[in-house]
């Protein structure tokens, strides 16, 4: 939004980005925390959002306009802790037309304000069981649906309010951001990954064995590329002009997610065969503590020689964790699906750049111009031996 919200203000003369710097220091002096409203419920995802057929209330809109604010009433979905956070943050999840312009809207609300309904999903684990769920068990991850029933906000809270050919912008502004959120932590749960993968092989005794090593050889070049494509975002960002702000580069930082996230279950795959189905058919972790059926598992489920059965059998139960169908959907649609990314590619590819490169090497002269290699020799220098 700070970067958008000036943006806005060059074009239209409205003061979005001092209400943003305004809600940025009401955050900081309160210490208070906020959840990104972004994605909405969508309804019929072949119409616009002022196409739907059911009810207009599919995408965030904006139904009244006072003197002092605005009358707000929709859905958001899928957003993450936010019955945990003081402040929602609401921004359009796509680009919008004209007729869409009550939807291109953008504002900071209290979490408890009046109107404000939140739903949450089923939680991915009920207990706390680090044996049999050390990462799920560990962590607790409130996915919620947020519901505005003709919800009031005051005019400087808003960030954003009918001007519909910035509501794209605000979308993939947060995406350049939110693909590198996902990366960083990616990056890491990729090297538990295959570090789980490894310690399993090795359990087992089957860490030679030719097509494990070809798992593990992949998996290592899959977890290092991811982490230097998204470190390579950080390095190669972009600054954006009239400011020094600066953001992730869109390219690389959709390249590096698209990439994780297409070649997730590849790994999986790879992990879940090197692992065995023991880690579907282990039992809990309450069994191997009771004293009753402790030796017989200590006994029976072990593997290679001085490698505890005890390692072996939490390992397996972390390579479940890891490969949950929880994990597999978050890692496919979270930060945006791959269909996002593909259509983010795409668009920033510089495909003038490309055919200039092809057309240099085939000699083909034409009047088309291209900042790089307009600027170059014939392909090859003539008279080159």
């Amino acid at each position: 939004m700070t970067v958008v919200s000036q943006r806005i203000d060059k074009k239209y003369g409205t003061r979005y980005a001092q209400n943003v710097d305004a809600y940025r220091k009401h955050l900081q002096k309160n210490d208070l925390s906020f959840a990104m409203g972004l994605t909405d419920v969508k309804g019929d995802r072949s119409l616009r959002p002022s196409q739907q057929k059911r009810h207009q209330d599919y995408y965030i809109r904006i139904v009244e306009e006072r003197k002092d604010g605005i009358v707000v009433r929709g859905a958001k979905t899928h957003i993450s802790q936010a019955p945990l956070c003081n402040e929602i943050l609401i921004a359009p999840c796509r680009a919008m037309r004209e007729d869409d312009k009550a939807y291109a809207v953008a504002f900071g609300v209290p979490a408890n304000s009046r109107g404000i309904t939140m739903i949450s999903a089923e939680p991915e684990v009920h207990e706390v069981n680090l044996f049999d769920h050390p990462i799920a068990g560990s962590v607790y991850i409130n996915d919620a649906t947020i519901i505005f029933e003709d919800v009031f906000i005051p005019n400087e809270r808003i960030f954003l309010k009918g001007e519909w050919d910035f509501a794209g912008q605000v979308a993939y502004m947060f995406a350049n951001f939110h693909r590198l959120s996902a990366e960083t932590y990616k990056a890491m749960e990729l090297e538990l990954f295959t570090g789980a993968a490894v310690l399993m092989a090795e359990y087992n005794g089957v860490e030679k064995v030719p097509h494990v090593r070809e798992k593990l050889t992949w998996l290592a070049m899959y977890t290092e590329a991811v982490e230097i494509l998204g470190r390579s975002a950080c390095e190669h960002c972009i600054s954006e002009p009239d400011s020094d702000l600066v953001y992730p580069n869109p390219m690389v930082a959709n390249i590096c997610k698209f990439y994780f996230a297409d070649n997730w279950h590849q790994a999986t795959k790879y992990i879940q065969d090197i692992a065995g189905g023991i880690m579907v058919t282990c039992p809990s972790g309450k069994d191997f503590m009771n004293p009753e059926t402790r030796d017989l598992m200590d006994k029976y489920l072990g593997a290679r020689e001085g490698v505890p059965t005890e390692h072996r059998l939490r390992m397996a139960k972390l390579i479940r964790d890891l490969t949950s169908s929880y994990e597999d959907v978050l890692t496919i649609h979270a930060e945006g699906s791959l269909e996002a990314q593909k259509l983010s590619i795409y668009a920033l590819a510089d495909f003038d750049l490309y055919k200039a490169a092809a057309k240099r090497a085939a000699r083909i002269q034409d009047d088309a111009k291209q900042s790089i290699y307009s600027r170059l020799p014939d392909f090859p220098p003539v008279g080159l031996d």
